[in-house]
């Protein structure tokens, strides 16, 4: 076993993210069955063109969840880890007009409104409460972004907690949405420390789950629905019963198979792919990418988690340089270096 070093766990983090969001995106919005008729099981970057919803990516090219994670991760290193809600609600707008190919195409419900609205000059916590449209505020969107709350604050789950409040509060108003980036930014704040394993890691990400719902319902909309923390302690519990990460796919799939673009949905799907992997990051990405619904977005999640426990090491040599190839865009090293930077200035 190597030393610890935070850098590569940092990058390991973002481009297993990255690396989940593409092998999902194939089959996003597909059921479990027709992503059998269609690839069989995925465990590798399969060809996109049968996707509707992203029809002309290449293979292994990521979306627009692990795009967003980067803008703010951008916005995270220039605010010096002292993101404010205008750096988030600015970083948004950024990521409309720095990805033309994935803005308005692959923006969910909630984003594409925040963003439209902030383009008009809205005020971005008015804007994120506004309802009246079951799901608005509770989709995954702020979920999915969340990585660097925790990767410049490893081991300080409160500061995790904070970052992910700030992240979330100009699009996602809602204690749902708020309780889920918070449970996974305490995830990777816990998951990029020297001595974490899967165990200290679901507990960080309990933790996170029930400080978010607590500001949420203090600050922002109630909306309906079931609470974050109860659907990952169900999908948790699951991870622990299955014997086989097949069996606990099909298992999560009658729990809550249609709630993974919803925040709670997807929380606690990628908790329990993670904890059922027993913190593979391959591992937990195929039962991602093979599990239906939002696919890309699970992977990301799980990826970004997976990502900052096993550091670059957790990913195969050929799908790291496949990956690479097919997003020459992205420049993971120079932004795991931003990010690495500000987490040893806190």
């Amino acid at each position: 076993m190597g030393s610890y070093d935070l850098y590569d766990r940092i990058l390991g983090s973002l481009i297993t993210a990255g690396i989940g969001d593409a092998f999902g995106a194939p089959a996003e919005a597909f059921s479990r069955e027709e992503i059998r008729e269609t690839f069989g099981r995925i465990t590798k970057f399969e060809d996109p063109s049968s996707n509707i919803i992203s029809p002309d990516n290449h293979v292994g090219e990521i979306t627009d969840d692990s795009s967003q994670l980067v803008e703010m991760a951008k916005a995270m290193i220039k605010a010096k880890g002292k993101l404010t809600t205008k750096n988030a609600a600015d970083a948004l707008v950024a990521w409309s007009e720095n990805w033309p190919k994935y803005y308005p195409r692959n923006a969910g419900e909630t984003t594409r409104h925040i963003i439209k609205g902030l383009k008009n000059g809205e005020e971005p916590l008015k804007l994120a409460k506004e309802g009246r449209i079951w799901g608005r505020g509770c989709t995954n969107g702020a979920v999915m972004r969340v990585a660097s709350a925790g990767l410049v604050n490893p081991g300080n789950w409160d500061g995790a907690v904070d970052s992910a409040v700030v992240m979330t509060s100009p699009s996602h108003g809602t204690q749902h949405a708020y309780s889920a980036a918070c449970a996974v930014a305490c995830a990777v704040a816990e998951a990029v420390t020297e001595h974490a394993d899967v165990w200290s890691v679901l507990r960080a990400a309990l933790y996170g789950a029930r400080r978010g719902q607590e500001i949420g319902l203090r600050d922002t909309r109630e909306a309906l629905g079931p609470d974050v923390l109860e659907r990952t302690v169900t999908a948790v519990t699951a991870a622990l019963m299955a014997e086989s990460m097949e069996e606990l796919e099909i298992t999560l799939d009658k729990l809550m198979g249609d709630e993974t673009f919803a925040a709670q949905g997807a929380t606690a799907v990628a908790l329990a792919m993670f904890a059922a992997a027993e913190g593979d990051s391959m591992k937990a990405i195929y039962s991602c990418a093979n599990f239906g619904g939002d696919t890309d977005t699970l992977g990301c999640i799980a990826g970004m988690i997976a990502g900052a426990l096993n550091g670059c090491n957790g990913i195969p040599k050929e799908i790291y340089e496949q990956f690479c190839q097919s997003n020459p865009q992205l420049n993971y090293e120079e932004l795991a270096e931003g990010l690495y930077k500000t987490a040893c200035a806190q």
